[in-house]
């Protein structure tokens, strides 16, 4: 692996643990809230959430370095479970819109190539992964924002908006009108996020090569 290489993951893994952990910290304190499990402060849920984000900090301190070298080995399992938590924060981040899922659909696809790469796969098992890696992000991508299609009809100022932006005067937000709108959209983002992952673990494939 390059020394820039190194600094690149370097600097994405040394950003994410700490925000990742802030959080999770900060949806696990609000959650046992809003279900009334436990009955916490807002200012007890603002500590547990810079609570992660030192906690973070602290993992990077003392791990940081080991993590870097097995980035490309770490267990699919665990980047599967990462993967899915980073896509419900992508959500939450862009309030339900597709850019950031697509971002993440994109470096997974950069992982996925650039761990072929140093794992010396054949071509065919590269083909393979990818695939793989592929279908997997267009799943995730296509059903949040499905369910986030779903989830917005219950909301008049967004049908307002999409008559507005799109020219849809004769829209009318039926039941089914706005089924078959969000399907479309689906489908076109499912196709978007598959060519993003595909394209961008060729490309990080063969980057050495």
């Amino acid at each position: 692996m390059s020394r820039l290489e190194s600094r690149i993951i370097g600097l994405f893994i040394g950003i994410m643990c700490p925000v990742s952990l802030f959080v999770l910290f900060w949806w696990t304190a609000a959650a046992l809230t809003i279900y009334h499990i436990l009955l916490i402060p807002e200012s007890g849920i603002t500590i547990a959430a810079f609570t992660g984000l030192i906690a973070g900090v602290v993992l990077d301190v003392f791990h940081l370095k080991k993590w870097i070298t097995r980035f490309y080995n770490t267990d699919m399992k665990l980047m599967v479970l990462a993967y899915l938590f980073l896509s419900i924060m992508a959500v939450a981040l862009f309030m339900g819109l597709p850019f950031g899922n697509i971002a993440l659909g994109t470096l997974a696809g950069l992982y996925v190539g650039r761990k072929q790469y140093h794992s010396r796969a054949s071509t065919e098992v590269f083909v393979r992964n990818i695939r793989n890696v592929s279908i997997f992000t267009t799943l995730v991508t296509g059903a949040e924002a499905l369910s986030i299609g779903i989830l917005a009809r219950g909301e008049p100022i967004i049908v307002e908006v999409l008559q507005t932006l799109w020219g849809l005067n004769q829209f009318a937000a039926t039941d089914l009108n706005w089924l078959s709108l969000v399907t479309i959209v689906c489908l076109a983002l499912s196709f978007i996020q598959f060519l993003c992952t595909r394209t961008a673990a060729t490309l990080a494939f063969k980057i050495g090569k």
